[in-house]
């Protein structure tokens, strides 16, 4: 994910957003997922899906939180799985403790409500960095420093003023960010000996003036290409992806070596639009691939050149790539790996999620929400069958901003004119986060309020399951003219 839209969107929703708003699970022994290839996957055509494994395992989040601790968000980076909790980053080590490698050295935000960090990147032990923010977001005041090692403590936006770092990419020896500051774009070397790369300028792609933007009020050059995402490949190619002179279409800013001049990219042949927040996901050799948005399908740039790969039959909403580099995507609530050319589904998430960030290292899985940290568990599968004893309507995540006995009038209103609604059970439960759900009598009844829900309540999702809540409140549900 991108360090802008980890800093201000703050998650990606997995299901659609209701009238509250989804997110995490519950528990059992670690996740065994489908083994990874750990060859380069080779782009064949694909028409149909492939085969699945013969037991998709179906996985639960845990929170983590070892010996007291409460980190809140979790990355993968070079040498081990990073955690940071306040302003301190550690290692998880054995799967279920965390050794605390550094700090920011200070809280310099203290005059706007302390810090947060948003995002870990480096390599253990020497060179972990973070970016963090303020918790003031009309001044949030992004900033870039080391945590273990040597590194440049960079800063923009100071007080409020236009700026932005929007990603970090790694070259050799050094770290660059990509950053907008009040005088323009830039890209500073944070890390490393300092690498130089030009932006190709507005005039020189030929926009036209009236397509000149002024980003947040910066009064420097405008480029032809404002930088959305930004990254390189294991070989040294940087790239920035974007919308051409703000108006046109989506267009990568491709440098092969730094001190050269780069070329633009048009990619209109397969996106329609670029997402504010997309996100250049590294993988091995010289290889990145784009995820543009859920509308577009991922592209791979291997070896200088771009192509699509095969849309799921779901949008993706998450993609990632896993510690030893293989493409993951999450469509619905199913992962799958990108391997030899086609989608292979792994693991089935038992809840949909808000998700910040995933990270698979071997057979386990990581996540993080918003200031939360999970790890994921294989649990028994939910789906609902004919002999399944507790059928269960799953509605939505409650809003946290709900009191803890509010009692969901507008749901309440919807669900008193179904046909058999003295029977149905309203009850708000735990699993990682809270959600409202219904019992009911039988697989029938199920089928037949999902259907009056899709009927009544269009902005739902909800979904038929085989499950029994523990230690549930139960909200009183008057059927119409009773």
């Amino acid at each position: 994910m991108t360090i802008r839209s980890a800093a201000f969107s703050l998650c990606i929703t997995l299901v659609a957003c209701n009238q509250s708003t989804p997110a995490p699970e519950k528990e059992a022994p670690p996740a065994a997922l489908a083994p990874q290839s750990s060859a380069s996957a080779a782009m064949v055509p694909v028409t149909t899906r492939p085969a699945a494994p013969k037991v998709v395992p179906t996985l639960t989040a845990v929170p983590f939180e070892p010996e007291g601790t409460h980190p809140e968000l979790v990355a993968g980076i070079e040498g081990g799985i990073a955690v940071a909790e306040g302003l301190r980053v550690g290692r998880i080590e054995g799967g279920e403790r965390i050794e605390w490698v550094g700090k920011i050295p200070a809280d310099d935000n203290q005059g706007f409500g302390g810090s947060f960090i948003a995002s870990v990147h480096g390599r253990f032990p020497d060179s972990v960095d973070v970016l963090y923010y303020s918790n003031q977001g009309r001044a949030p005041q992004p900033t870039y420093t080391a945590v273990t090692g040597k590194g440049q403590y960079f800063r923009v936006g100071e007080g409020g003023m236009p700026g932005d770092i929007t990603d970090v990419a790694t070259v050799g020896e050094s770290t660059l960010v990509a950053a907008l500051m009040y005088t323009g774009y830039i890209f500073m070397t944070v890390r490393g000996p300092k690498l130089s790369y030009k932006l190709t300028s507005f005039g020189e792609a030929g926009c036209k003036p009236e397509e000149e933007f002024r980003n947040r009020g910066h009064t420097g050059d405008v480029p032809a290409l404002a930088p959305r995402a930004f990254a390189a490949t294991e070989t040294g190619t940087v790239m920035t992806v974007g919308t051409l002179c703000d108006k046109r279409g989506p267009t990568a800013e491709v440098w092969d070596k730094p001190g050269e001049k780069s070329r633009l990219v048009d990619l209109g042949e397969w996106l329609k639009a670029m997402d504010y927040s997309p996100d250049l996901l590294r993988s091995r050799g010289d290889e990145l691939f784009l995820y543009p948005g859920q509308k577009d399908p991922i592209l791979r740039y291997r070896n200088g050149k771009f192509e699509p790969l095969p849309r799921l039959d779901k949008p993706i909403t998450f993609a990632f790539v896993s510690q030893n580099r293989v493409l993951h995507a999450l469509a619905g609530q199913t992962i799958h790996r990108f391997d030899e050319g086609t989608w292979v589904p792994v693991a089935h998430l038992a809840w949909p999620m808000k998700i910040r960030a995933l990270v698979l290292d071997k057979d386990t899985l990581w996540g993080s929400t918003w200031r939360n940290v999970f790890k994921f568990r294989e649990t028994k599968s939910l789906a609902l069958t004919d002999d399944c004893a507790t059928p269960f309507v799953y509605l939505y995540d409650v809003s946290p901003d709900n009191a803890p006995d509010f009692t969901f009038p507008s749901t309440r209103k919807a669900l008193a004119s179904f046909e058999g609604a003295s029977d149905l059970g309203l009850v708000e439960f735990r699993e990682g986060t809270r959600r409202l759900g219904l019992t009911v009598k039988s697989k029938q009844q199920a089928e037949a309020v999902l259907a009056h829900i899709k009927a009544t309540m269009k902005n739902e999702e909800p979904k038929l399951l085989c499950y029994a809540p523990t230690s549930p409140r139960s909200i009183p549900l008057t059927p119409k003219g009773k």
